[in-house]
């Protein structure tokens, strides 16, 4: 109960709350609205969409910082929030000018009997999900010295780790390529294709992670850059994007290269257990994809189905790039008044940190749903006959945002277990919607799931990140 009144207890939170309940009424009403609207209304409610869309992404990039207490500074993250957040969301804008450009070339050429269209896609939602779990061991690896953020130090360990680090990941590409062959019945060939696609990301997706760790923001565009650019200048030569990407974040290592000879392993038991936490936690915002694509041969409505979760994708990275230094930077200040500070100032410090990760939480949350109802805008009046498929698919995203960035946070406060059984939970949930139900059936049953371990992953959350003194550091202590 007191998790439900921390929605209510205070303005911030109440306007918050009110903006996702009013977004959502708003968007579940269009599938109806449509069905009345002859072609100049269905114009209209486009250009709503786009203006609401413009709207939002104008009010991010002016004002990208959490509410904070009077006193409270920013001083040490950056300001560029808004210009980080474009930088950032460099694939999006990239991909979607050019995918649309060079499909017809891909459509028109095969690989193995297979449409070069397919093996890409089949790819293109196999890797966002496996780049979760290719990614995680490395962050352990390097997770001593990010505190000090010594990026020579960062890159040298990154170094002596990645080239093992890669050959103990790639297997992983098995998981999703034996349950695409069972369901597909691909060729060799096709399926080789998958294989070396699949690879060629994951080497590219792990050279992302100095960029990302040392918020490179404009070296990060680069990569996407280039990608982007191959692509448009030799659609149907497959593995080049991947392979061109990674060179420039390879190129950007300089002397640290030298390193990689040392080709140091990581402990065989460390790494299954980040690989299984990432492909749990990654399950919840990429799975579905992944599975319907088994279900349906990839004959689904992309289209629909890919600008239905963009909003979602949009708000989690807004997190991440715009809200997240300054929970980090208030963990800092927490653990430096544990450290230094008398009681009275350690309590205000935790104060502060539970104030900012709410207001996170609400404000990803509020900017998700907005961004929903302009996406189902958008795809209710150029696509009327897709309009219940789109606004579901788009709902069911944002539950499924909402649920990964609870579970991030549990995860984030030492609650791994929990956050991984959340994701388990979807997982379950997911297979079995999509076996027994169509595509609109079981995105509305997942919509149901996943709402109801949202409420129950915000309980959790709020009981761990009330006294986040002690979950993050003195329950720690007085267990040794």
């Amino acid at each position: 109960m007191g998790s439900i009144k921390s929605l209510v207890h205070d303005a911030y939170s109440r306007r918050r709350t009110a903006i996702i309940l009013t977004a959502l009424l708003l968007t579940a009403l269009i599938p109806g609205i449509v069905d009345g609207l002859t072609r100049p209304g269905l114009t209209v409610l486009t250009v709503g969409g786009g203006v609401l869309v413009l709207l939002t992404v104008a009010l991010l990039a002016r004002d990208s910082t959490p509410s904070l207490p009077v006193g409270e500074s920013n001083s040490s993250v950056s300001n560029r929030g808004g210009i980080n957040l474009m930088l950032y969301l460099s694939p999006v804008i990239f991909l979607n000018i050019v995918f649309p450009l060079v499909s017809p070339h891909m459509a028109a050429a095969t690989v193995g009997g297979v449409q070069l269209t397919y093996v890409v896609l089949a790819s293109s939602i196999t890797v966002p999900w496996l780049a979760q779990a290719a990614c995680m061991p490395a962050y352990r690896a390097i997770g001593g010295l990010m505190a000090e953020r010594d990026m020579q130090k960062i890159t040298r360990r990154f170094c002596e780790v990645w080239p093992a680090m890669f050959t103990q990941t790639v297997p992983l590409v098995a998981v999703f390529a034996l349950p695409l062959w069972l369901a597909t019945g691909w060729s060799l060939q096709a399926m080789g294709a998958y294989l070396a696609l699949c690879a060629a990301h994951v080497l590219f997706v792990q050279s992302l992670v100095l960029a990302n760790v040392g918020e490179r923001r404009g070296l990060w565009a680069v990569a996407w850059a280039a990608y982007a650019l191959s692509l448009a200048v030799a659609p149907t030569l497959w593995i080049l994007p991947p392979l061109l990407a990674a060179t420039t974040q390879i190129a950007a290592m300089g002397r640290s290269l030298t390193h990689v000879k040392t080709f140091e392993r990581l402990g065989r038991r460390n790494f299954a257990v980040d690989v299984v936490r990432g492909l749990l936690l990654g399950s919840v915002l990429w799975a579905d994809k992944f599975v319907l694509f088994l279900v349906t041969d990839g004959t689904f409505q992309v289209v629909v189905v890919f600008m239905a979760m963009l909003p979602a994708v949009l708000a989690y990275n807004f997190y991440f790039v715009n809200l997240a230094p300054h929970v980090d930077q208030a963990v800092t200040r927490l653990h430096k008044a544990i450290e230094h500070e008398p009681l009275p100032e350690m309590a205000s410090r935790s104060t502060v940190l539970s104030y900012i990760v709410d207001r996170s939480v609400l404000r990803t949350g509020a900017v998700g749903m907005v961004l929903t109802l302009a996406a189902s805008l958008l795809l209710g009046g150029l696509q009327p006959e897709n309009a219940l498929l789109a606004v579901t698919v788009s709902v069911a995203s944002w539950t499924f945002m909402m649920l990964t960035l609870l579970s991030y946070e549990l995860d984030y406060i030492g609650e791994k277990i929990t956050a991984q059984v959340l994701g388990a939970v979807h997982l379950v949930a997911a297979g079995l919607a999509f076996t027994m139900l169509g595509t609109t059936g079981a995105y509305a049953l997942l919509l149901l799931v996943d709402f109801a371990l949202v409420v129950g992953a915000w309980a959790l959350y709020k009981r761990h990140w009330a006294k986040p003194e002690y979950t993050l550091f003195w329950r720690h202590a007085t267990s040794w």
